[in-house]
């Protein structure tokens, strides 16, 4: 995970642009997706549905050929099915590839349906990173991982292969980097990934026509170095050391398997940064690889010779402005998957312009979405759990294949009017995550939401909170009291990361209610997902797990019909794990998370709902900066094995 300083909103002023504030409009007719007979993501450029069925076994005519690219670009296609048969043309073998990538989608429910799809990318790099240098995660959970990427049509991936606990690399001349004494305790000290192993994931990637872009960070994120050598990375013995390391690298893994090399350069300051980053730079561009920095407030001066990567503050909003990049870059400023709950993060990823444009071109080259796990974690298995990888990666999937006319950062905080194209695009793709992410062995940790509405009453300041809760249960509107209508199961008022949110100028010491009323067709259990903060996965900063009998360590409260509701789930950790501050250098960082400090890792409550109407009203404190102030509430159903949103218990909000 980047660190992130007062300092990098100096750094979003400088290099990126304002909100676009034109109308958000969707990039693609929505009638095409609503009389869609299967769920695709990304969805496809120009689609016109037929009528009538093609049988799985039919034949597969593919006519290929070079000059297609005119129309289609190198990874475009074009298909065409009917009942006796499919016919894929395409540029290349990667037209082709995607091609049959939304066959597969097509065919989810049986045998395809009959349509014209013409299609193609908004840009050239869709990618996703992965910090393997903080928390090791093996060549078959990376297979697997690429799997995934390949039936999203995302083209490359970032490989974060160091960082400060270890060197992951095999190294042959200096074999001290792989000593599992020289690494931080604990992290995962004696795997490193053998060059037979990395090839082996390169080739892996190449056939699913996914491009790997490993990454060698320095001079910074190199505690392990120091360790082994006794010297920094940017001393000159150590710059000394580097080029020896990045030839052996590209010795082992050559450029036409690799012709990218990140060399990280971020979050240090040093004497020579200029000169450190153009050596560097230079000593890759000698060795046939396009070299690649980070590109923050923080970071080493950009070289020349590399293409950017521009990451932000986690607070800030804005996307990159073309005009103020001196060099290529890729975007990774839509916010990074650890430090967002599973709602905000798709909204933002959604509603975001990628580059700040339409569509790519050789200056803005792509998106790069990333996943920092930075504390320590024990079980693998559960950083796309606490983290929402999957459906952050679905959002990104479909944005950077589409692009979209208009920024829409702002809506990613409150969900724009049900009237409006952009409130119904996004419900759409809330049906389409959910109906592709059934079936598959993924955690997923997403729930629809843009089904749920409410009256929401505040914020006020403590001193009237109790009269304003009197007053909301009495049925009457509180004097005074703004009153706003709001859309989704996740309200979000004044965000911990982001700032987004209905109520973002307003300070801790402040109180929101939401109301709602759903109807249930008989009496009985209804199951929801509840939640009111979680922590970021890189600086720990959280209210904390609920004491028993409680909804948060805020305290939250949710009366039903009246009556309050107390938590009926007990936490192991109830009442602990409350971090008013950052945690990134603390042996705080070392203690791996539990899946129950995430509100969406956790079962879901039962309520005891009447026939007919059901009133809920939450009433929702800010106590603090520290706090992720908001509202997660979405009716679910046992489908399968998982939870799937319910609306059934039709909505209706309270109109006083």
């Amino acid at each position: 995970m980047k660190l992130t300083f007062s300092l990098s909103l100096l750094a979003s002023a400088l290099m990126l642009g304002s909100h676009s504030h034109g109308e958000w409009t969707s990039p693609h007719p929505l009638q095409q997706e609503e009389a869609a007979p299967a769920a695709l993501i990304p969805f496809p450029s120009q689609v016109e549905w037929k009528t009538g069925k093609c049988p799985k076994k039919a034949p597969v005519s593919i006519k290929k050929n070079a000059s297609l690219a005119k129309t289609l670009g190198r990874e475009g296609y074009e298909l065409q099915v009917r009942p006796n048969g499919i016919l894929i043309k395409a540029a290349t073998d990667t037209g082709v590839f995607y091609a049959r990538r939304t066959l597969d989608q097509l065919g989810v429910g049986g045998d395809y349906p009959c349509c014209d799809i013409k299609d193609s990318p908004a840009f050239a790099i869709r990618c996703f990173m992965h910090d393997t240098g903080r928390n090791f995660r093996t060549i078959e959970t990376l297979k697997a991982d690429l799997d995934e990427m390949a039936r999203l049509k995302m083209n490359a991936f970032h490989w974060h292969l160091t960082d400060h606990p270890a060197w992951r690399i095999q190294c042959k001349k200096y074999p001290v980097l792989n000593d599992p004494s020289k690494r931080i305790k604990d992290r995962d000290v004696n795997d490193t990934y053998s060059y037979d192993q990395i090839r082996d994931l390169f080739r892996y990637a190449k056939k699913r026509h996914i491009q790997i872009i490993p990454e060698i960070d320095m001079p910074g994120h190199s505690t392990y170095f120091k360790n082994c050598f006794g010297f920094p990375m940017h001393d000159p013995r150590g710059i000394k050391i580097l080029e020896e390391l990045l030839e052996e690298f590209c010795k082992e893994i050559p450029a036409e398997m690799s012709p990218y090399l990140h060399i990280g350069a971020d979050e240090i300051h040093i004497p020579n940064a200029k000169q450190f980053a153009d050596r560097m730079a230079a000593k890759v561009k000698s060795l046939g690889r396009q070299p690649i920095q980070w590109a923050g407030v923080n970071d080493l001066p950009v070289s020349g010779d590399s293409y950017a990567q521009l990451w932000t503050d986690e607070n800030t909003r804005s996307v990159p402005d073309p005009a103020r990049q001196k060099n290529p870059y890729f975007d990774s400023t839509s916010g990074y998957v650890n430090s967002f709950d599973p709602g905000i993060l798709v909204r933002r990823v959604f509603f975001r312009q990628p580059c700040g444009a339409v569509k790519g071109d050789d200056h803005s080259l792509g998106v790069i979405q990333c996943l920092w796990p930075d504390a320590r974690v024990a079980d693998k298995k559960n950083i796309p759990i606490q983290s929402p990888q999957w459906p952050a990666m679905f959002a990104m999937a479909e944005r950077s294949w589409k692009g979209v006319p208009e920024d829409g950062s702002d809506l990613a905080g409150n969900l724009p009017e049900k009237d409006t194209e952009a409130y119904k695009a996004f419900s759409l793709f809330e049906k389409r995550m959910e109906a592709l992410s059934e079936g598959r062995d993924l955690p997923f940790p997403y729930w629809r939401d843009s089904f749920m509405e409410w009256n929401v009453s505040g914020p006020v300041p403590k001193n009237r909170q109790e009269e304003v809760r009197k007053a909301l249960l009495s049925g009457s509107k509180p004097e005074g009291v703004a009153q706003v209508r709001a859309r989704g199961g996740n309200l979000y008022f004044h965000t911990r990361a982001g700032r987004e949110g209905m109520f973002t100028k307003t300070k801790p010491g402040n109180t929101v209610w939401a109301e709602t009323t759903l109807y249930a067709p008989r009496a009985g259990t209804m199951y929801a997902m509840v939640g009111f903060d979680a922590p970021a996965r890189s600086t720990r900063r959280c209210s904390g797990v609920p004491a028993a009998g409680e909804w948060s360590q805020c305290e939250t409260k949710i009366w039903l019909n009246g009556q309050e509701v107390k938590n009926p789930q007990t936490y192991k950790l109830a009442g602990q794990r409350r971090y008013e501050k950052h945690t990134w250098t603390s042996p705080a960082n070392e203690i791996p998370f539990d899946n129950e400090e995430f509100w969406w890792a956790r079962p879901p409550v039962p309520f005891q709902v009447k026939a007919g109407e059901n009133k809920i009203l939450i009433e929702q404190p800010y106590t603090g900066s520290f706090q992720s102030w908001g509202i997660s509430f979405i009716p679910v159903k046992k489908s399968g094995d998982r939870w799937i949103a319910d609306p059934s218990y039709s909505v209706k909000n309270s109109s006083k």
